[in-house]
């Protein structure tokens, strides 16, 4: 029970402190956004890519992942529906198969919601380029520009 408190503890104070040291710096002039965005474009020039902001960076990075979660929940479909083809009439097979399809058609269905969930959200950004209000002359709520 010692340790589990101790470690508690520690955990507490792992997350604390640094959110801490973070909201000192932001105090300053400096936003959040602009303390943490001026040494990634620094990186990213020394490197040739600072055409990218680090939210582009981030959007791209969790697009790339939930494209590879589709793409295995696809690969899981197929490879039950060949299961369930192969079953030859074995009724424990074919219902090992129907479960494994159920199971991948809920993971894609939540890996698209998860998708569309962050690219509306990224996209009301007020930093990251798309709508939000404010965000320009020819700006529409809902993100876009008008004609």
């Amino acid at each position: 029970m010692k340790n589990i408190k101790i470690r508690l503890i520690i955990a507490v104070l792992a997350i604390i402190l640094p959110m801490s040291v973070v909201s000192a710096r932001t105090t300053t002039a400096k936003s959040l956004v602009e303390t943490i965005d001026e040494p990634t474009q620094k990186m990213l020039g020394e490197t040739g890519l600072n055409d990218f902001t680090l939210v582009q960076i981030i959007v791209a990075i969790i697009q790339i992942a939930l494209s590879l979660l589709g793409i295995i929940f696809l690969i899981i479909i197929v490879f039950a529906g060949y299961s369930w083809m192969t079953a030859a009439g074995n009724e424990e097979a074919v219902k090992k198969a129907q479960d494994m399809i159920k199971r991948a058609i809920i993971g894609l269905v939540i890996v698209l919601m998860a998708y569309a969930i962050t690219y509306f959200i990224f996209n009301q950004l007020p930093f990251s380029g798309g709508g939000g209000i404010g965000t320009g002359n020819n700006s529409i709520p809902g993100g876009g520009a008008t004609p």
